[in-house]
Formats: structure tokens, sequence, C-alpha cells
């Protein structure tokens, strides 16, 4: 198991400075080995060309740092014209993948709770999905689909229904604390679909059901936390996974809350 963090809740920021952060981390000892990459701070390298991505490729192995996923936000769900535009995103997020090395792209399915998509909308977008899966090999890299509450992978039925709908192999990226909105046991998920799991997000909460956007971060072990952690990287660690787990936080307010988890992946990790 290797950790990473993901440069999605740090928007504010540019690659630069995140990369001064992590050397910062490292050499208090931090076990920072990657780097999951929002396609927000791969956008300057890449509108300068693919010599510029390649460059950065060069520059993060040069800091012994590796990309485990691109994490980009599709849904092939809200309307054909967005189902085509999410398509195109997904052949240039995964060309930027391909240049970075990177084995993977993050995709979400679906802008709607499970419970509220139709028939008709659920294998619309799963078509869709499919074709991007297959857009994204063409380029050697794996489209994973992140389970999240609102949307269409958020719950052991309707991810078992999505796995058993793609033929052949679907990944995913599994995130524990995106359970609790719903009430369901991330265990009880993990154990049924952890086959499919390539790659892991770590973060948690004091979550406020009344109004979600008022819940407060946590550091990733805190016991107070709804997220117990400590239990889901025991139950990958004990399936033999030897991915990466990011540390996903958002906003000033989680920024206390990944400095205290990244202090707890030193002890973990020591």
């Amino acid at each position: 198991m290797k950790w990473s963090i993901c440069t999605t809740g740090m928007k504010d920021r540019s690659l630069s400075d995140i990369l001064k952060l992590v050397r910062a981390w490292r050499g208090a000892g931090v076990p920072v080995q990657g780097l999951e990459l929002w396609v927000g701070h791969l956008r300057p390298f890449a509108d300068a060309g693919v010599r510029a991505l390649e460059d950065l490729a060069a520059a993060l192995r040069d800091e012994g740092l590796q990309v485990p996923v691109i994490s980009g936000y599709t849904y092939f769900s809200r309307s054909p014209r967005d189902r085509d535009v999410d398509l195109a995103d997904v052949r240039r997020f995964s060309e930027w993948a391909a240049a970075l090395g990177a084995p993977a792209l993050r995709t979400f399915f679906g802008h709607l709770p499970s419970r509220a998509a139709s028939p008709e909308l659920w294998d619309e977008s799963l078509e869709a999905l499919c074709a991007a899966r297959d857009l994204a090999r063409q380029e050697g890299v794996d489209l994973l689909v992140e389970t999240h509450y609102q949307t269409f992978a958020d719950s052991l039925d309707s991810l078992r229904n999505l796995l058993d709908s793609v033929p052949g192999d679907l990944g995913l990226i599994f995130d524990a604390a995106n359970f609790h909105p719903d009430h369901i046991d991330p265990l009880q998920v993990l154990r049924g679909v952890y086959p499919a799991v390539r790659h892991v997000h770590c973060k948690n909460y004091h979550w406020n059901h009344q109004a979600w956007y008022q819940s407060m971060p946590v550091s990733a072990f805190d016991p107070s936390g709804d997220v117990d952690n400590d239990r889901v990287l025991r139950e990958i660690t004990a399936r033999g996974y030897q991915g990466f787990v990011s540390l996903e936080y958002f906003g000033q307010r989680g920024w206390s809350a990944l400095l205290r988890s990244l202090e707890e992946a030193r002890a973990r990790s020591a």
C-alpha cells in the first residue's frame, strides 16, 4: 500500500506550489509516493503541447513521484450533447495520462442517485461509459469509476449492477466516506466489490445529514470521525491490496485535516 495526495482538493494552488509542499512533507518523513492529479492542474501543460507533458512526467520521476490516476469530471448522463463532450474529454484526458505514464483515469457514472435513474437513462449512460472505457484503453489507460453518493455508483446493488453490465473488466476507485451520507456500511460494499477496486480514496468527516455541506472534515484516522479508515485499510491489506491510497480533502476547512492525516500516515508507515 502506497500513499498519494489527490490534488482535486487543491484547485486554488498551482501544481508547482503543490510540488513544493510535497517536497517539504517528504523532507519531514511523510511517505508521499504519488500524486493523483486533477485535470485542471494538467491543462496548462497540455495546452503547451505533448512535450510539456512529457517534461512534467520526467520531472515527477526525478522527484520519485508516481501518478496513479488522472482525475477528470465526466458523468455520461446529463444529456446527449453532454455525453459527447464527456467522450471527447475522456479521449483528451487519456492522452494526457498516457503522456504522464499514469495507468488510470477517474470518472463518475451518473449525476443523480441510482434510485432516481430511469432504466432508459441508465442504459444510455452505460453505453457511453463503455465507449469511454474503450477510448481510454486505446491509449493504454484504464477508466475507473469512483464510488460516490448522488451518482449511479452509490450502493452495493448499483455497483453490482454496473459491474455485471459492463463487458470485460471495469475498475473502481473505492471511497469509504462517500457511502456515509446514505447511511451505507462501506465495509459491506468493499467486500462485495473488492475484485474491481484499483485505487482508494481516504478522508473523514463529522457528517451533517441535515445540511451536507456543513459537514466538518477531520483527519483520516480521527476516532471521532464517521469513517473507520483503520478498518477499511486493514480490510484491503488483508486482501492483498498493493496500490495507492489517496488522501483527499477540499478547501480551507479540509486543510488542517489533510495536514493531520499526513502525520497519521507517517506514524502508520514508520
